[in-house]
């Protein structure tokens, strides 16, 4: 797990470095991103204290989104444990950028409202052209660096009505490592919204509930099982 924590970690950086400052746009860096999270989760293997884990992922387009400036990621994940059950759910993330200011400028209030409305699980993916330092909530005193977090949609949206725009990089006082977002939480089936409705609406591209630009696809399971099939319309182009 370290080793996997290591090279996202190693990823984000060099996708942030090499995008800022011509290629400093959402829908960019959400592209990269998705590229290397494939790469990285291509049948990965996870090792724990005697056992592992299988992480694989998939990454499309969506074809209706070509000329989008915005780089909003959804995930379809499916977590398969080992007495049986399983957990498909989804996870929304807002992308969001820093400007040369810090500050998150292209944040609109009025479109988190909208977005929690209809995604009350969603995420704010922040990136940093800096590498940002953060005090970490849990189990001790020790800070984390990184170039990519996430908060929740619904605090976050709370700290936007109360600071000035001018101060707004104060929600990554409310941030966690996208890494450990992945790795604790994701991964073990937390902060997925449940709903079919939303998974449908997803797959099939019908895009009433969720309009994503980019699409993961992601199956962790145990040697021995078999990833959860998800059947896609054409909409979504693989890359």
């Amino acid at each position: 797990m370290k080793r996997t924590v290591q090279a996202l970690e190693e990823i984000f950086t060099g996708i942030c470095s090499r995008s800022y400052p011509y290629d400093w746009d959402e829908n960019h860096i959400s592209f990269q991103l998705m590229q290397a999270l494939r790469q990285l989760f291509s049948n990965r293997v996870i090792h724990f204290n005697g056992w592992s884990k299988i992480v694989d992922w998939q990454c499309f387009k969506n074809r209706g989104k070509q000329e989008t400036n915005y780089g909003d990621i959804a995930l379809i994940v499916n977590v398969q444990f080992t007495s049986g059950e399983t957990l498909r759910g989804v996870v929304c993330l807002e992308a969001k950028r820093d400007f040369n200011s810090g500050n998150f400028e292209s944040v609109e209030l009025a479109q988190l409202e909208r977005l929690h409305a209809n995604l009350p699980y969603a995420q704010t993916l922040l990136f940093a052209h800096k590498t940002q330092e953060l005090q970490q909530k849990f189990p001790d005193n020790s800070t984390w660096k990184s170039h990519i977090w996430v908060s929740p949609v619904n605090t976050a949206k709370e700290i936007f009505r109360q600071v000035h725009p001018n101060d707004n990089w104060k929600v990554l006082r409310t941030a966690f490592p996208f890494t450990m977002f992945l790795t604790s939480r994701v991964f073990w089936g937390l902060d997925l919204d449940f709903r079919e409705e939303v998974y449908k609406d997803i797959e099939s591209g019908i895009n009433k509930i969720i309009d994503p630009a980019y699409l993961g696809v992601v199956n962790v399971y145990y040697e021995g099982q078999r990833p959860v099939e998800v059947s896609l319309e054409d909409i979504w182009q693989e890359i």
